[in-house]
């Protein structure tokens, strides 16, 4: 049951937790449309508020800008208007990301997360006209992945401003950093941007706190996720006690999962929410790591608890 977000004030309208879908390919190494349609479904059925595609965890740096389509077009089809529906584009060029645009667009996506370009050294102001250029082509809300932790190119908070300022469509923001650094953040907005907190969720009560929207995690305990989503927003003594409670029960996963994207997070993580999901084999793109027995032991260790993605928990 998706919990209800009535009460949730956002000027975009879109809050809650969505998770960024992994990439499961086949044997035949192409992208395997029954593994990805199966993930839509148990999210949906964990109660997930909307689902996106093409960040880091879905391998887009892997896929082809025809596989990319691929997946915007089949996750589309998926999801068949359930939930909404978020699409990353991080093509290079600013006439790249106006195309992928277009596609998510046509691929009934509700919102776009655009990604700067990996290109250092220029001005903030390049960034801003880059991101203002797409907004413009845009007939979708936008969001900025801003994250001064992982990537070389991020905003400062007086150019986010700006860039809502004179593209209103720009609206949203995927705010990826310490909690401490999202409260300044919004607190320096004045709230004009609906932030989505990232980072697997590793703060994610603080993000509530701070005044997040919402959180923009992997699938891997996304169902918990959602759950002390709605116990915060419940706002009663019991029910932030027992977001708090949860919130610790998963922590240790989160924290092992996010020390690091490839070693972690995709060698292991894809294949921790592969079980939950109940599929029988994980194939993978290369290059890619390998897990190691020790953390395969030491995932199941602390998250089999939480047994199928999007039914009973044992």
């Amino acid at each position: 049951m998706v919990p209800n977000l009535a009460e949730i004030r956002t000027l975009s309208s879109f809050s809650g937790v969505y998770p960024i879908l992994y990439s499961f390919f086949g044997a035949d190494g192409r992208l395997d449309h029954e593994a990805m349609q199966l993930q839509v479904d148990r999210c949906i059925a964990a109660g997930v508020h909307g689902i996106a595609v093409l960040g880091n965890v879905t391998e887009s740096n892997k896929l082809t800008q025809a596989e990319r389509v691929e997946l915007m077009e089949l996750v589309g089809e998926s999801i068949a208007g359930r939930v909404p529906y978020a699409v990353t584009i991080g093509e290079p060029s600013i006439d790249g990301q106006k195309a992928l645009a277009r596609v998510a667009e046509a691929a009934c996506a509700d919102w776009l997360i655009l990604q700067p370009p990996a290109v250092k050294g220029v001005p903030e102001s390049e960034i801003v006209r880059f991101f203002g250029a797409v907004a413009d082509a845009a007939s979708l809300p936008i969001a900025v992945q801003n994250n001064p932790v992982n990537m070389d190119v991020w905003l400062s908070n007086p150019s986010l401003l700006a860039l809502h300022r004179n593209h209103p469509n720009v609206s949203l923001l995927k705010g990826e950093g310490a909690a401490s650094w999202v409260q300044q953040l919004i607190e320096a907005t004045g709230g004009s941007l609906d932030v989505f907190a990232g980072l697997a969720g590793i703060e994610q009560i603080a993000n509530l706190e701070s005044g997040c929207v919402g959180l923009i995690p992997a699938p891997d305990c996304v169902d918990i996720q959602v759950r002390i989503h709605a116990l915060w927003q419940e706002a009663t003594e019991d029910s932030r006690a027992e977001a708090e409670r949860l919130y610790k029960e998963v922590l240790p996963l989160i924290v092992f999962m996010t020390r690091n994207l490839q070693t972690h997070q995709l060698a292991v993580g894809k294949r921790f929410v592969a079980k939950r999901l109940g599929l029988a084999e994980v194939h993978v793109r290369t290059p890619a790591a390998t897990p190691t027995p020790f953390q395969l032991r030491e995932v199941a260790r602390i998250g089999d608890w939480l047994g199928p993605l999007g039914g009973e928990r044992r």
